[in-house]
């Protein structure tokens, strides 16, 4: 069957749709992995899924699907990803009710979609439910409430569409019918169409139109293995599309002699052969490939899709021939052998048409019985049906095509043979030829008649039928000559009549021939053929005039022989008159005793009718009351579903793997009417301790993740009998705490842990070093009072509590807990606080603002830690108090350096230095703690013996994460807001005044693959002149002993844009004012060969290059200066350097930024030659400022001819070349932290 297989892929957005559609059918999701084999999942894809989820249907079915929407495996094997390969799936699952489900819903969701623009645009809605009627579609009330809705085009639209709507929900395949009846009325094709397009989308079904390949060699196939010796499988090619199913075709088998089975098999090896050596001779002749793939495809729709798929080469053209010919269809086969002129296979192909000619009359019309032989549809065509008193293996097939050819004049087509009392034979034509053909059939029915007609049928109106009065009275007597005679005499008059007339038509076209003729004539010639059209005339009257006699001659025959036959009555025609008029009387006898109310047949449909509908009520009320039952059963089970999820307890378990010892979390979910031991043996399953450790070993606690505190322990000792419910205040949607998982060693026991636990920090100072300890985390229970902390810190860290002082970190500060009997809960403390301990007699005496406790305490909450790079000590002629300062900081390299009380409060600092004294002269790495109360004026102060310079002689920068350097100007603001283990860098030179920048400068070469270096840094005053900025730069550059000559009327500044030269500044620019300079701006100094040309701000300067096609190399670069942004402007500029005429020069921009490289085996073919444009500014130049790249060429020169070794000299000398342009990039050369070979010296100042 000819189908139209393009359906719809879904992809992976589809997966939700796919798995709710599966559920409204009622797929439950238990058989995964056989839908996913079936799908076309490998063993080992759906093995993985179960593995990946063990026992969790849902999210393995899920799992499935994607992988099967992904098209992974053979999936596109199985008929890709689209409904009907998922329908086939289920069929063969037999799950055939849920892909009828699927497919119902898919079809009812088509019909849906388009029920608003049906509702609109729909016509005839009358003539459309009649033809329904006549498919059988609609029932006889739904046709008379469409007609009832009249006049109103919108009633009538909205009840057609209802009884659609019903009939589509009670057979899917109604859909299919109604697009069909749509696409009959010329009003509404397109509406049909679309709704066939819609269901070709999910589902491959018959085009519209489409006649189903039924061909003949259907019934010439082999028997299969599986099958009888005498049978022999046929495909089912309905030709009703109405009807047709839209799931794939099943065979069907019939019965077939033993003796006819062996000639089936002759023919196929005779076909074998023939295709075998045709293939050889085209094989060995081996044709253009692509011209007889061109063949193909203008050869059919479906037959160019085909061909696509195709591979590239003989062999799976010649397969895909034959399976597009057949042991009766050979075709396409000679149409390619004559069409590439392969003259020796046509002898092969002959002599087996001739074979085949040969087999086919043997054919006798048992092998056609229940056969299809075409498939018009029926919505096009009227059938006509012939019943023969014949016995099926006395007749072939060719002697009911010879009888109906010459009663029908070839019209019909054989839809159908089969056997009920006698042979049937179906057929059908067009409707436009009923007329006709019925007309034909009267006029032969004596032929019929002479061949065994028992009946004749044309629709539902029935022509003739042989009754039993007939036959009696035809046996009486034998058929005589006279009767033949009468009857051959009465075909030749009418044969006379029909020449005559045929005779007279003809004469009058030549007479009106002749006067066109004649009209057309000049003048002259009329003189001229006057005597021969006059003989003409005479000729003309003539015939016609013994045409009128033949005519009057033949009336009066018929007219004698009419009589003769009313008075004979033993001849033929009165005979078949005679039993005529009785077969009319009895249809009259039994069309009135069908009339009456007492006719027999009719009483007993009515009593069958009557039971057949009580039936029919009491099956519907059982199938509602089935139904509500299934719902209510399908309700309770959910209910329960729910209710019992409502009962579960779900928190997040914590653990500490014994053997890991890393922090593992997972879902913990359990009903809450379980008992502890339950609940303690799923926790210890979830987090897989076994066989690590016993579950004796084991206790679930109640735990606060936040602050990673242990609440609550369930031991099972003391809850055992307990629901875990009652423990965790029963199933509830949000809980304020988690579970862990609590483990211990073997010789441990556990510690109970009351309600109100918390988690608390202990630092612990030493009063004599000022050391503070790493904080240690401690648990403590809301109800503990000072005292009691006191004491079970004194016995974790072996202090004595009644010299302990706690003082808790609140923000920057401490606040003493000196109330012993103060509980913690009313202190405030909660979750991670942190409290610092010390226990020392002496200091416990003391007043809390004036112990060493308070003063260390603050020092460590308000200080940070900072890691500083240092330039080398700088060495200079000291003035007078500066050499101790200097003696003092080299005497004591490895001492810190106290500080001094600053506005906020103290200075505290920790110092580093280098212990190996090669170190000198190089930059230097330390920490510092310093309190943040401090400010970056009193910092410099402090750093000024380790630098050895004044504060005003370095600067300091904050290193951020990123690398990049922000240099600290405000001297007056505090290290508040630094947090600890920041970086700084520590430079020297000159700190910016008011109204000053600093200004990075980079020394650009053009010509110099290392094109961008960093040259200085410089200061400027705000609205300096770029002249004067230009002299400064020269004189600090011979200060600084920079190899590079500058002069100040062949140099420029332009703004650097990463690594891009950009905007160029003109010498009367000013600084900050038209120039925007930031903190870190910087600038691109480039020296020139030439004065400076460039004097307006609306020119533009670009570099050039000139590409050299004949010689494959590239110039080197240079600059031109632009007066406008016309492409004409700069091919002016371009001829004049490089002499070559404006018309022959071809520009391009060059790819990328700045230098924009490019291999100059890409040139001429990666680069876009003179656009269409007409500015610069246009894509794609997109020139919009100062800097850019133009490669330029004489378009008059040919590409060199490289060859391969060339080519590879090339390639490797251009990598290099672009490569060794070196990318800049900024960053520090600070170090992270100290090294191996530093030490710490922390000094308090206590006494402040």
């Amino acid at each position: 069957m000819a189908t139209n297989q393009t359906c719809l892929d879904l992809d992976i957005s589809d997966l939700i749709n796919v798995i709710d559609l599966l559920k409204k059918c009622g797929f439950q999701g238990t058989k995964w992995q056989d839908l996913g084999l079936r799908l076309g999942l490998l063993k080992d894809t759906v093995e993985a899924i179960e593995v990946k989820y063990p026992g969790d249907v849902y999210q393995c079915l899920t799992e499935c699907l994607s992988h099967w929407l992904r098209r992974v495996d053979n999936v596109d094997s199985r008929g890709g990803a689209n409904f009907d390969s998922l329908s086939d799936a289920l069929r063969s699952m037999n799950k055939t009710a849920v892909a009828e489900k699927l497919k119902h819903h898919v079809l009812m969701t088509i019909f849906n979609n388009r029920h608003t623009v049906l509702s609109q645009s729909l016509c005839d809605s009358v003539g459309i439910a009649g033809l329904l009627f006549a498919e059988r579609m609609l029932t006889q009330e739904a046709v008379s409430r469409v007609v009832s809705a009249s006049p109103s085009i919108p009633n009538q639209r909205e009840a057609l569409l209802t009884a659609v709507k019903e009939a589509v929900q009670t057979d899917p395949n109604s859909l299919h019918t109604f697009a069909n009846v749509l696409c009959t009325i010329s009003t509404n094709i397109s509406l049909g169409q679309t709704i066939l397009d819609d269901i070709s989308k999910y589902f491959p079904t018959p085009k519209v139109g489409e006649v189903c390949e039924t061909k003949p060699h259907d019934l010439l196939v082999d028997p299969q293995d599986n099958t009888s010796t005498d049978e022999t499988k046929i495909p089912d090619s309905s030709s009703d599309t109405s009807s047709q199913p839209l799931t794939p075709q099943v065979e069907v088998h019939v019965p077939v002699s033993e003796g006819l089975l062996g000639d089936f098999r002759s023919m196929r090896m005779c076909y074998g052969k023939m295709f075998y050596n045709v293939g050889k001779i085209i094989k060995r002749k081996s044709p253009p490939l692509e011209e007889i793939k061109e063949f193909l495809s203008c050869c059919g729709t479906v037959l160019r899709r085909k061909v696509e798929q195709c591979s590239d080469d003989i062999p799976s053209v010649l397969r895909l021939i034959q399976d597009e010919c057949s042991l009766t269809d050979i075709e396409l086969l000679h149409s390619v052998v004559e069409e590439m002129e392969i003259t020796e296979a046509t002898g092969y192909i002959e002599a087996y048409r001739t074979e085949l000619k040969k087999f086919c009359k043997s054919l006798s019309i048992s092998l056609c019985l229940k056969e299809r032989f075409a498939s018009i549809p029926p919505l096009q065509c009227q059938t006509v049906t012939f019943i023969f008193d014949w016995e099926p293996e006395e007749h072939l097939l060719k002697d009911i095509m010879e009888l109906l050819a010459k009663v029908s004049g070839k019209l019909l087509k054989i839809n159908y043979i089969e056997r009920s009392k006698s042979i049937s034979v179906t057929c059908s034509f067009p409707f436009s030829d009923v007329g006709f053909t019925v007309l034909r059939m009267i006029e032969n029915i004596h032929i019929l008649m002479g061949q065994g007609l028992k009946e004749l049928t044309i629709g539902n109106l029935t022509l003739w039928r042989k009754q039993d009065v007939r036959q009696k009275e035809l046996k009486v007597k034998d058929q005589d000559l006279l009767q033949h005679t009468e009857v051959i005499s009465y075909i030749i008059l009418e044969e006379a009549e029909y020449k005559l007339r045929d005779i007279i038509s003809s004469k009058e076209k030549e007479i009106k021939e002749l006067k066109q003729e004649q009209s057309m004539i000049t003048v002259p010639e009329e003189v001229l053929l006057d005597k021969e059209l006059s003989e003409f005339n005479s000729q003309f009257n003539e015939i016609k005039g013994r045409n009128k006699e033949l005519s009057d001659k033949l009336s009066k025959m018929k007219i004698g022989y009419l009589r003769s036959l009313s008075s004979n009555t033993d001849s033929a025609a009165g005979k078949v008159r005679r039993g005529m008029a009785f077969e009319i009387d009895d249809c009259k006898f039994h069309l009135e005793a069908m009339t009456r109310p007492d006719y027999q047949p009719l009483v007993d449909d009515k009593r069958i009718i009557e039971k057949l509908q009580e039936r029919i009520t009491i099956t519907n009320m059982e199938l509602i009351i089935k139904r509500e039952h299934n719902e209510k059963i399908i309700k309770d089970i959910k209910d329960n579903v729910e209710k019992k999820e409502r009962q579960m307890c779900k928190f997040k378990l914590f653990c500490v793997h014994p053997v890991t010892g890393k922090m593992i979390e997972s879902r913990f979910k359990v009903h809450q009417d379980i008992k502890l031991p339950q609940a303690l043996a799923e926790a210890y399953k979830i987090m897989k301790l076994a066989p690590h450790i016993p579950i004796e070993r084991c206790r679930l606690v109640k735990y606060d993740d936040y602050a990673e505190a242990m609440d609550q322990s369930f031991d099972l000792d003391e809850f055992q009998d307990h629901f875990f419910g009652q423990l965790v205040g029963g199933a509830r949607s949000y809980y304020s705490f988690e579970m862990f998982l609590e483990t211990r060693k073997e010789n441990e026991t556990f510690k109970k842990y009351n309600k109100g636990g918390m988690k608390l920090m202990i630092a612990v100072i030493d009063l004599s070093t000022g050391d503070v300890a790493p904080a240690e985390p401690i648990r403590a229970e809301q109800g503990w009072t000072v005292g009691e902390l006191k004491q079970y810190i004194g016995e974790i860290f072996n202090l004595d509590p009644s010299c302990m002082r706690l003082i808790l970190e609140v923000y920057k500060d401490g606040r003493h807990l000196p109330n012993d009997a103060s509980s913690l809960k009313g202190e405030g403390l909660y979750r991670k606080h942190t409290l610092f301990v010390a226990s020392d007699s002496e200091d416990y005496d003391r007043q809390y603002k004036e112990s060493f406790m308070y003063k260390h305490v603050d020092a460590h909450i308000n200080s940070v830690l900072l890691y500083i790079t240092l330039p080398p000590f700088q060495e200079h002629t000291p003035g007078r108090g500066e050499e101790e300062e200097k003696e003092d900081v080299k005497s004591k390299p490895s001492s810190s350096v106290e500080g001094r009380k600053g506005g906020g409060g103290g200075v505290l600092k920790v110092v580093s230095f280098s212990r190996n004294e090669e170190e000198k002269g190089k930059k230097r790495d330390i920490q510092i703690r310093v309190d943040q109360r401090t400010t970056l004026a009193q910092l410099k102060e402090e750093l000024v013996p380790l630098i050895g310079v004044p504060p005003t002689g370095f600067k300091v920068y904050r290193v951020y994460n990123n690398q990049q350097e922000y240099e600290m100007e405000r001297l007056t603001d505090s290290l508040m807001a630094i947090p600890s283990e920041s970086r700084f860098v520590v430079r020297l030179g000159r700190a910016l005044q008011v109204g000053e920048c600093r200004i990075k400068l980079f020394l650009l070469h053009i010509d110099n693959t290392e094109f961008f270096n960093l040259m200085m840094e410089s200061v400027v005053a705000k609205n300096t002149p770029v002249r004067e900025f230009k002299k400064q730069i020269i004189e600090e550059a011979k200060v600084q002993g920079i190899d590079c000559v500058l002069e100040l009327d062949k140099m420029r500044l332009r703004k650097k844009t990463w690594r891009s030269p950009g905007t160029v500044y003109l010498d009367h620019q000013l600084i900050d004012k038209d120039i925007h300079v930031y903190a870190g701006s910087e600038m691109y100094v480039e020296p020139l060969k030439e004065p400076e040309k460039m004097k307006l701000p609306t020119q533009m300067q670009v570099y050039v290059r000139r590409w050299r096609p004949s010689e494959c190399s590239v110039d080197p670069t240079e600059e031109v200066i632009l007066d406008t942004a016309s492409p004409l402007d700069l091919k002016k500029k371009l001829s004049e350097l490089s002499e070559v005429p404006v018309d022959a020069i071809s520009v391009a921009k060059g790819l990328g930024s700045f230098p924009a490289e490019i291999s100059c085996l890409d040139i001429e073919n990666e680069l876009e030659w003179d656009p269409a444009i007409q500015s610069i500014s246009q894509t794609p130049f997109s020139l919009y400022d100062d800097g850019g790249v133009i490669y330029y060429k004489d378009n008059r020169e040919k590409m060199k001819e490289i060859t391969a070794k060339e080519r590879a000299e090339i390639e490797k000398t251009e990598n290099k070349r672009i490569n060794s342009v070196r990318v800049y990039g900024t960053g520090s050369s600070s170090s992270s932290g100290m090294d191996d070979n530093t030490f710490m010296i922390i000094v308090y100042d206590l006494k402040q």
